[in-house]
């Protein structure tokens, strides 16, 4: 689908988008799953983002009988947002879904979702909430992601109107929420009109895997209505080759590289849509949790760095500087450097 082609688009098809790098492993657990489906009108787009295993042969073993309601393109690697950019330029449908292949929708996902679009055509996008486990042991960690660790998020407390299944946002402090605390919007979660990408793509030139936290202020921002089901449609899985932070083991530099890019895209969000003063206040303070505790304190002061966490709490104050809190630890991890110092120097 390239810009302007909306109106070629095919009434009531969901387009299936589904980037996929060395995933083959996971390939027939997603199919699966999107087979499985109880709303059939579907396509599926599958993005090759250079992968080197065996996806296209595990693709076409899996799809022989859809005929041409399964697409395989391939390209380089440019990451799991460059690939969903592409899905989208080469979708049909009415409506897009952006999945994971790593993640597994339940059988009413679509259905629920088109029904509340179909139904309200004030809403251009709809999502739900996802349960979260480890793959490797089965564990759940979070039976549903608007509450987790048992606290309801608080996108939940905003004005909604109930339209079917969907509460959808009709509160003006919807987008300062989003940026201060996001809106628990996991793109493989919702389904969203095709109309809500005119003109419109993820930024993915530096692989901010935040960029599903940001994506949805610019397209509210833009006058499109957002709606959520406050039921399980997904269940995500965390393992070692997740993208985001939430990987299993992650590497402290791999962590550093992730928030970087979120602080990144953060930074930039303000040049990039219009912001009230109030939203202007939310996106500093935003900015100041994710370089003093997601990248100073909670990543390089438990990994021995002091010196570099210690610049990066600095650079978080100076982004809200009216944070007792962020205050007091400064002051704590000054001392501890002070009184157990370490040997790595201060570039």
């Amino acid at each position: 689908m390239g810009d302007g082609d909306h109106n070629k688009t095919k009434p009531g098809l969901v387009s299936v988008v589904m980037p996929c790098y060395n995933r083959a492993k996971f390939l027939p657990e997603a199919v699966g799953a999107i087979r499985g489906q109880t709303y059939t009108d579907w396509e599926l787009v599958v993005v090759d983002d250079g992968s080197t295993d065996e996806t296209k042969q595990v693709l076409d073993s899996l799809t022989r009988d859809l005929a041409d309601r399964v697409r395989y393109v391939k390209q380089d690697n440019g990451g799991a947002y460059a690939a969903r950019n592409t899905g989208i330029d080469h979708a049909r449908g009415e409506y897009l879904a952006l999945y994971d292949s790593d993640d597994l929708w339940l059988p009413h996902h679509l259905e629920d979702c088109v029904k509340v679009l179909v139904d309200d055509p004030a809403v251009s996008w709809v999502y739900a909430a996802a349960r979260k486990v480890d793959m490797e042991s089965g564990r759940e960690w979070c039976d549903n992601h608007f509450r987790e660790g048992g606290r309801p998020h608080p996108m939940l407390a905003l004005h909604t109107r109930q339209s079917g299944k969907a509460r959808v946002f009709d509160d003006a402090d919807t987008v300062r929420c989003g940026i201060e605390h996001n809106l628990c919007c996991l793109l493989q979660t919702g389904v969203i009109r095709a109309s809500v990408f005119a003109g419109r793509r993820f930024v993915a030139h530096y692989r901010n895997e935040g960029e599903d936290e940001l994506f949805p202020l610019r397209v509210m921002k833009a006058g499109h209505r957002i709606g959520y089901i406050d039921e399980v449609h997904l269940v995500y899985r965390a393992h070692a080759e997740n993208a985001s932070s939430v990987a299993v083991g992650i590497s402290v530099e791999k962590r550093l590289r992730i928030t970087a890019a979120a602080a990144r895209g953060y930074e930039e969000l303000a040049g990039d849509i219009g912001l009230t003063p109030e939203e202007r206040n939310a996106l500093r303070r935003r900015l100041a949790n994710e370089y003093f505790w997601k990248r100073g304190y909670a990543t390089l002061w438990p990994s021995g760095r002091r010196c570099e966490a210690m610049s990066e709490m600095t650079r978080g104050l100076g982004k809200w500087p009216w944070s007792l809190r962020m205050w007091k630890t400064w002051a704590v991890c000054a001392v501890k450097r002070l009184i157990r110092p370490r040997p790595a120097v201060c570039q």
